[in-house]
This record gives structure tokens, C-alpha cells and sequence, in this order.
């Protein structure tokens, strides 16, 4: 290992890059993390890999795409056979843990391989867990400071760090942005007009709670309500970001430590679905992407290469000095100082999900079209959207930046070279069908 350097891997669960201040944005949603920009290289054209948490999360941890590690709604779990961040990091004499409130990211599901202590944040396992995790869930809210988990994951976190001076490897989940639960009181109107009502501001979160899709598409006071809902809580995981700062810097360790900061995915407000993560625009796949390590990344650096989630791994552990397994598909984004080029295109997948729940619901959504495969293929200037059913879509992104004119059947040379450029890059790639996790129940696997 060329430095002891300890690594902290953060994931806000749906962030979408351009809601953050470094990315653009004009309301005041991430101070710390703007100033962590700064301080550090921002990855100005990062695109996750999935727009589902499960498969996205597959990838950071093992460097792979979807297709080849094969975590997705049909097989949701990661198998035991692939390398992860945590286990290399593991064996070379890191500390390593886990706090996070996915339901989808747990132990039981082959997410907890490397790991030497995995907190779900969650109210399953044992009975004993369930009703510890319960009872403070009742104390949080008599106290008004409930959230989706990020108060628990620091106090966690920073209980099990201790005094040990071992290097450590940490990843720190926060889910206050998937918006299924409101932000805490102090949050929740920061970023909403003075008169919304009450009555407005629950009717949002109930069509959030129930993941309905296409709700709010025709109801600009609706996508308001849910976007300064969104950004309330981006700033609330902000400050918990910061306390975690202030803790690792009081201990000595944040000067020493590789920050990593990106999303699983990003999350519509209204601009195609409604309050949802789901779909293949720019508003679920770009995330940001931040690196801090003062001793050896550059301080305000913007780079402007394509970069995904399978390249977080690799760079990690380049950084670290730790050699990456020859299965990873990404880059070390960064080697010795340098930017590393990268491809020309950024490429996602979303795998058919079990839509038994949203047709009992009765939605009013077309659930049918959901019922695919999808795969994506951008480039600076276009983007190609493939389904099973082949519905495929083509956007131009210059003339259309938001994506709101399909232009598949005017520009159908255009959209068959992408096409072909996404078939040649799926052929290439090794795919793995993963086993299940002895601890997966048929009932879980029914669950995706």
C-alpha cells in the first residue's frame, strides 16, 4: 500500500447532479458539498449505471455493469462469486463497515461480503433488532427528529470507529431524497412558498409514500411542492455530511481520508414520471461524483470525461495503492494526479421489475410499458433509449437538453448507428447469473 489512507464511501440515495450547488444549481441545497468541491475533483458528466438502487449499488461495489453482474429485478441480489471493494480492502488490512437504509442493500441480499460490521438501518431481522429499531423510531418522532435513517447511520458510524487507529474503509448511505418519508420539520418548508397548506404539502407525500408514477406530470403546484420537498432534504443530508466532517477532522482523519461522493441514481420531479425514480433520462442518470483526498488528488478540479459507477471501485482502490481484480470493467478515473480518458459514451440498464403490486393498485399509469428491458446509450450530443418492445426513443441533446421531443421517427440513420454502437458494447462484455444468497427467502425474491 503506497499510504494508510482511510476511504469513505458516500451514497445519497436519488441525488441528481444538478440540484447541488456545485453542479449548477441556484438554491443554497449543499453548501458542504459545494465547499467539498472545491477542496477536491468534481466529475462533471458522471452517469450511474442503473436507475434502481439494487443494481446500481452492484456496480460500485464490484466494478461491474449490470449486464455482467447480473443484480437486477429479476435476479435481485449480488452473487457470491464476484470481488468486492470491501473484500480487497479487507484483505489488505482495512477496517470496514457499512450503515445504510436501502432495504435492497443488505447482507441477505450479497452485500455484505468484505464488510466486518453491515447496519441496515431497517426494522428486520431478529425480533429483538425489530423492536430496538422501532422503539427509536418513537423517539424520533416525539422528539421531531425523525428522518430516513442519516441521524442513525452518523451516531453508528461513529460509534464503531472508536479509537482505533487501523485504516478503515466506510460506506455511508443516506435516503432522505428517495422522498418516502417527509424531511425533518426544520427542512420540510426551507425550500417551499410561504403559502403551501398543509393539506398540498401531505397530498405530495402520500403520492410519493405509494411510488405512483405520473401523478404529478400535469400539476406545476404539485412538482413545486415535491421539488422543495426534494431539495429540503438534500440539505438536511448536507448537514449530517458536514457533522461527519467535523468528526473525522476533531479525530484527525479527514485530511487522511479518500472522500467519495455520488448517488445511485437521480430522481424525476415531474419532468417525464412523475415522483419517481424510475426511467432512462438525464434527470435519473446523472449523479454526482466528488473525490477529496488532499495528499494526493488535486484541489478544484473539474473533469469533464465521462465517468459511471463501475469506475468508483477502481478508483478507490488506485488511490489507496491497492490493485483493482481483473474483473472490473471501469477505470481508476484518476492515476498518480492525471485524469484518465475515458469512453465516449455512457451506457444503462434497467431490467424488467415484478409490476404485480402496481396492477392491483389499479394505477392509472400504463403498466404494460414498464413491462421491458431498457438499455441506454448517451453521447454528448445524443441519446438512444432501446426497449424489448422496441418503443425505442432518440433525443437530440443539443436542440433538446431536457429531452422532451422524441425525434426517433425523423432521425431513424442517427438512432440505428447508436443502436448498433449499444449492441457491439452489450456483446462485449462478460455477463454472470448470479446465485442467491443462502439467507434469500422465496418470499424476498418476490419482493423486487
Amino acid at each position: 500500500m503506497k499510504e494508510r489512507l482511510n476511504v469513505l464511501l458516500v451514497v445519497i440515495d436519488g441525488a441528481r447532479a444538478d440540484h447541488l450547488g456545485c453542479y449548477g444549481h441556484t438554491r443554497e441545497t449543499t453548501p458542504f458539498l459545494d465547499g467539498l468541491s472545491r477542496q477536491g475533483v468534481r466529475f462533471s458528466s458522471a452517469f450511474t449505471t442503473a436507475p434502481w438502487s439494487l443494481a446500481a449499488h452492484a456496480s460500485l461495489f464490484t466494478g461491474l455493469f449490470t449486464s455482467s453482474h447480473g443484480a437486477s429485478h429479476e435476479q435481485p441480489y449480488l452473487g457470491e462469486a464476484l470481488p468486492t471493494v470491501a473484500e480487497v480492502l479487507s484483505r489488505a488490512g482495512y477496517r470496514t463497515s457499512a450503515f445504510c437504509s436501502d432495504r435492497w442493500v443488505n447482507p441477505r441480499r450479497g452485500f455484505g461480503r468484505g464488510f466486518d460490521a453491515f447496519e441496515t438501518l431497517l426494522g428486520d431481522g431478529r425480533s429483538i433488532a425489530r423492536a430496538a429499531f422501532y422503539a427509536r423510531r418513537a423517539t424520533d418522532r416525539i422528539l421531531r427528529r425523525s428522518d430516513d435513517g442519516a441521524r442513525r447511520a452518523n451516531l453508528a458510524f461513529f460509534d464503531w470507529l472508536g479509537k482505533n487507529d487501523q485504516p478503515f474503509f466506510s460506506f455511508l448511505h443516506y435516503g432522505e431524497p428517495r422522498l418516502k418519508r417527509q424531511p425533518p420539520a426544520s427542512y420540510e418548508r426551507m425550500f417551499l412558498s410561504p403559502g403551501v397548506r398543509r393539506g398540498q404539502l401531505r397530498a405530495v407525500e402520500r403520492a410519493c409514500q405509494r411510488e405512483e408514477p405520473g401523478k404529478e406530470d400535469n400539476d406545476a403546484e404539485a412538482r413545486e411542492i415535491l421539488t422543495g420537498l426534494y431539495e429540503g432534504a438534500l440539505r438536511y443530508v448536507d448537514v449530517r455530511l458536514e457533522e461527519v466532517s467535523r468528526h473525522l477532522e476533531a479525530r484527525g482523519l479527514w485530511d487522511r481520508t479518500l472522500v467519495v461522493v455520488t448517488s445511485d441514481h437521480g430522481h424525476d420531479l415531474g419532468e417525464h414520471t412523475g415522483a419517481s425514480p424510475t426511467g432512462l433520462h438525464d434527470t435519473v442518470l446523472r449523479v454526482p461524483l466528488l473525490l477529496r483526498c488532499p495528499p494526493c488528488l488535486p484541489q478544484g478540479f473539474v473533469v469533464d470525461e465521462f465517468s459511471q459507477h463501475v469506475d468508483v471501485a477502481p478508483t478507490i482502490l488506485a488511490t489507496v495503492g491497492a490493485e483493482a481484480p481483473a474483473s472490473m470493467q471501469g477505470r481508476a478515473l484518476i492515476r498518480a494526479g492525471r485524469v484518465v480518458a475515458g469512453p465516449g459514451f455512457a451506457v444503462a440498464e434497467r431490467f424488467r421489475p415484478d409490476l404485480t403490486a402496481l396492477r392491483k393498485r389499479g394505477s392509472e399509469v400504463d403498466v404494460d410499458r414498464l413491462d421491458v428491458r431498457e438499455r441506454v446509450l448517451r453521447t454528448r450530443r445524443e441519446k438512444f433509449i432501446w426497449r424489448s418492445d422496441e418503443r425505442n426513443e432518440f433525443y437530440d441533446l443539443v436542440a433538446d437538453p431536457r429531452e422532451q421531443h422524441d425525434i426517433l421517427g425523423v432521425a431513424g440513420a442517427r438512432a440505428a448507428r447508436l443502436r448498433a454502437q449499444l449492441f457491439d458494447w452489450l456483446s462485449s462484455l462478460e455477463t454472470h447469473v448470479p446465485e442467491a444468497p443462502t439467507a434469500i427467502d422465496d418470499a424476498e425474491r418476490r419482493q423486487a
